[in-house]
């Protein structure tokens, strides 16, 4: 059993925002405030500085509709589920969705209170929320914050690496049609996660100051061409996977060329990623210059193979095949030349902060 930080901060959240209502005094407000720490804990600091003031708002009011509701026709179980439609009807109102849960946990919490003193009964209860959605945000910020650009490139490490074993075995005919098909569905769902992490590393820069705001935004720019990358390798393998038969009957010497030149931009896309990563220099990497008669040859093949098929075969099926393969290693490829470019860029300015992931063990999978 493993315990993370978001884990270790809800359990701290929840203790302090029961303390507090119970050290002030606030009777009955201690559940409402753990309630609402619950609901207010979020990934990143931008999404706890909304949160925050949505949720405030949304309880504000929520609690206010409770008020006139319970003042004006009583707490009937008909009259509470009218204030909830209310509620939830403004809410959408003011385009505050994800705060409905416990804008109506407010409102039926306040309005089936018992107590003569309604108005001072709503009113802590109203207060309790503000305390449960502020200790969230103080914990979620001040406690171990999150390292997402670790786990991300991680992440894309991890999932470029399982993507280039499926090519290369591909290429040489090493895989089962339906282990491959499986596990291609597996890597979709990794990049949906580079996705997400790629989403809470952009929330981390909006907080800092000017200078490594603009070093943390310039590091977004490469962290989203490097996904893209990963993705049209990953789009590269599915192509290969799909065509698998049309690959295995092209000409040996078709095959051994397409062999090579992905072993070229594949061994490419590692030694860039160790670039970012600050283990190759950044003026390293130049797989085009290199074997680029092979390039060249490649192309030309391409094209043969495309034509014969068609002229002498009359089998479009086949051409169809050698163009789309043909056309995702070159999509790869151009992926990869603007991905060196920005990477040598980016590791060549001196004001940037060193881009080192030295942690490479018991990273989340």
């Amino acid at each position: 059993m493993r315990i993370g930080a978001r884990t270790l901060k809800t359990g701290i959240a929840i203790t302090l925002a029961l303390a507090i209502p119970y050290f002030l005094n606030m009777q009955g407000a201690s559940v409402l405030a753990a309630i609402s720490a619950i609901f207010a804990l979020q990934p990143s600091l931008k999404r706890s500085v909304k949160t925050l003031k949505d949720r405030v708002f949304a309880n504000l009011i929520g609690g206010v509709v409770a008020i006139i509701m319970n003042l004006t026709l009583g707490n009937h179980f008909m009259f509470v589920g009218l204030a909830a439609v209310l509620l939830i009807a403004i809410l959408n109102q003011f385009n505050l969705g994800p705060v409905i849960g416990l804008a109506t946990v407010t409102l039926i919490v306040i309005m089936m209170s018992p107590g003569d003193n309604f108005i001072l009964s709503a009113s802590i209860r109203i207060l309790a929320t503000f305390i449960g959605v502020v200790i969230a945000f103080l914990v979620n910020t001040l406690l171990f914050p999150p390292k997402y650009e670790e786990k991300l490139y991680h992440l894309i490490d991890y999932t470029t690496s399982e993507i280039m074993k499926w090519i290369r075995a591909s290429v040489r005919k090493n895989i089962e049609y339906s282990i491959l098909k499986k596990d291609l569905k597996w890597v979709k769902s990794e990049l949906d996660r580079l996705d997400v992490y790629f989403s809470l590393l952009k929330d981390e820069s909006t907080y800092v100051n000017q200078k490594k705001r603009i070093q943390n935004l310039r590091k977004v720019v490469v962290y989203r061409q490097i996904i893209s990358t990963t993705k049209v390798a990953y789009n590269l393998a599915k192509i290969l996977h799909l065509h698998e038969n049309s690959f295995n009957h092209f000409p040996e010497e078709l095959r051994i060329q397409i062999r090579e030149r992905l072993e070229t931009l594949m061994s490419a896309h590692e030694q860039i990623l160790l670039k970012f990563n600050g283990r190759v220099s950044p003026d390293e990497v130049n797989f085009i210059a290199y074997k680029e008669s092979l390039r060249t040859k490649l192309m030309q093949s391409f094209f043969d193979e495309a034509s014969m098929e068609v002229e002498i075969n009359k089998d479009y099926t086949q051409s169809n095949a050698v163009i789309h393969i043909m056309s995702s290693i070159l999509k790869y490829e151009e992926y990869l030349l603007h991905l060196n470019t920005l990477v040598t860029s980016f590791k060549g300015n001196d004001w940037n902060p060193e881009t080192q992931i030295d942690n490479i063990e018991h990273i989340e999978q």
